[in-house]
C-alpha cells in the first residue's frame, strides 16, 4: 500500500472512533487526520486521546462549520505537512468498514488521476428509506446532466490522489454539498470516477447521521439543477490541473 492519509470529519463522536484509528493504525495507514468541526465539550477526552496516538492529528473547528469546510481544513493541512501520495476519507460514525477503507487505499496505488468511490448497494433491506429516496434522486440528475451513471453520490468513502487535492480547495461548498461538487467538478473535467463496491453500513438508521434530509438534500439538488457547476471557481481548478 503506497502511503495515505485517511481523513475521518467527526462532530460528537463515540469512543468507538478511538477504536476505528487503532485498527486503521494496526493495517499500516501511514497518517490520520482528525477533523473536530465543532463538537460538544464533553467529546474532548475522545479527541484528546486521539491526538495522543502516532501518526494522528486532530484539527479543531471551535464551531460546528459543515463537513465541506472540515475536508477543505483537512486538505489544506495535508498539502502542507503531509508527504502522502493521496488521501482516503472516511466518515467517524461507523458506517465504512476497515476492510474498505483498506481496500481504497491499496487500489489508490495504481491511480493517479482519477476519484475512487466506495459505492453501497442501496437497493438492500436495510438502507432507511430517507437515504434510498435522496441517493436515487441525485444520481439520476447527475447521470442525465453528465451522462455517468453514479450508483451512490453521496458516499464519504473516497480515494484522491494528491495532485488533484489543491483543486479542490478551490470548489464551493462547506457542508455536506461540497462531496457533490467534488463530483461535478470531476465531470466537467473529464477526471475519471472509478466506483469501487462497499459494505452497504447503517447503524441505527443512520439516526446518528448528521445529514439533514430534505435542507440538504434541496441543497445538493439545487446545486446540480442550476448550473453552479460553471462558477469561476471550479473554471479556477484548470490552474491546478483538474
Amino acid at each position: 500500500m503506497n502511503k495515505v492519509c485517511v481523513i475521518i470529519p467527526a462532530l460528537n463522536p463515540t469512543h468507538d472512533l478511538i477504536d476505528y484509528i487503532y485498527d486503521l493504525k494496526s493495517h499500516n495507514v501511514s497518517q490520520i487526520v482528525v477533523i473536530n468541526d465543532g463538537s460538544m465539550t464533553s467529546c474532548n477526552a475522545i479527541f484528546h486521546q486521539i491526538g495522543l496516538i502516532q501518526n494522528c492529528t486532530v484539527l479543531t473547528h471551535e464551531k460546528n462549520k459543515g463537513k465541506g469546510r472540515a475536508l477543505k481544513t483537512a486538505f489544506q493541512y495535508v498539502l502542507k505537512h503531509c508527504h502522502v501520495d493521496g488521501v482516503i476519507t472516511a466518515d467517524a460514525d461507523g458506517q465504512h468498514s476497515i476492510e474498505d477503507v483498506i481496500n481504497i487505499a491499496e487500489l489508490l496505488s495504481d491511480v493517479q488521476d482519477a476519484i475512487l468511490l466506495g459505492v453501497r448497494n442501496f437497493d438492500q433491506k436495510n438502507v432507511p428509506i430517507r437515504s434510498y429516496i435522496g441517493n436515487k434522486i441525485t444520481s439520476y440528475l447527475f447521470t442525465a446532466l453528465f451522462q455517468i451513471h453514479l450508483q451512490d453520490t453521496q458516499t464519504g468513502l473516497r480515494g484522491i490522489p494528491i495532485k488533484i487535492l489543491p483543486s479542490l480547495l478551490a470548489l464551493e461548498g462547506e457542508r455536506y454539498e461540497y462531496e457533490m461538487n467534488m463530483l461535478i467538478a470531476a465531470a466537467k473535467k473529464k477526471i475519471p470516477i472509478k466506483q469501487i463496491p462497499i459494505q452497504t453500513i447503517y447503524i441505527n438508521k443512520n439516526r446518528s447521521s448528521y445529514y439533514h434530509p430534505i435542507k440538504d438534500s434541496l441543497k445538493i439538488f439545487t446545486m446540480i439543477i442550476s448550473g453552479i457547476f460553471a462558477n469561476k471557481k471550479l473554471d479556477e481548478g484548470e490552474e491546478h490541473g483538474i
